[in-house]
């Protein structure tokens, strides 16, 4: 994993209470975002994480840092409550990266849905084909909701996705409710592609563009 600057947006919305993930929806993908987190800053030094949570208002929880203390310390203080606003969230993150100090590397934008998306497909489109635009890549983790988010998803990955050294830059990655943990999936997905070392995804196959990964 390269030098990169990523933002994570967190679903902190009422959806977040529910205990079909190992044991609540936020606990889990609190876990999830930490390892994430964590495997980016460890993976470069010059890499940097964002935080903005998309619920009861985006809030942006930490600008980009290569602190990964700053992060847990932002990640545990999301409050669970309302609806969330994916789309918000992403012109949030777009701005965070827009103004990174650090202007070389890739920019990344990794998204956890938990709740129903709100927005219209239309408009999930055009924000993906800018976010493309712009130079910046977006991984969606689609969990709790996910067939009721397929469609919505599925198209805006589509629209973000390009080809980068033969490979997606973007992906969809769905994980349905169970026994599992949301952050041992997300190992083997592209969402962790290159952390900790490793090749990443090859259990997930291709990711963006199709839909993605499905567990």
């Amino acid at each position: 994993m390269g030098l990169e600057s990523c933002v994570v947006c967190l679903d902190n919305s009422d959806f977040m209470r529910n205990g079909d993930y190992s044991s609540t929806r936020m606990e889990a993908q609190e876990d999830a975002v930490l390892l994430l987190a964590n495997a980016k800053l460890s993976s470069n030094p010059e890499s940097t994480v964002a935080v903005v949570s998309m619920a009861n208002g985006v809030d942006v929880k930490l600008t980009l840092t290569t602190d990964v203390g700053s992060v847990n310390t932002s990640v545990r203080s999301a409050r669970i409550g309302g609806r969330s606003d994916l789309s918000a969230a992403l012109q949030v993150s777009q701005l965070l990266l827009k103004n990174r100090q650090n202007t070389h590397g890739q920019q990344r934008i990794v998204a956890f849905v938990g709740s129903p998306v709100e927005t219209d497909v239309k408009q999930l489109v055009r924000q993906g084909k800018q976010l493309r635009k712009n130079g910046i890549a977006v991984d969606i983790v689609s969990f709790g909701e996910e067939a009721q988010n397929a469609e919505k998803l599925e198209a805006f990955v589509n629209a973000v996705c390009k080809k980068v050294d033969g490979s997606d830059n973007s992906h969809l990655v769905t994980v349905p409710a169970g026994p599992h943990v949301l952050s041992d999936i997300l190992l083997t997905t592209p969402v962790f592609s290159g952390a900790f070392g490793g090749g990443g995804g090859a259990a997930a196959g291709g990711g963006g563009g199709g839909g993605g990964a499905a567990f």
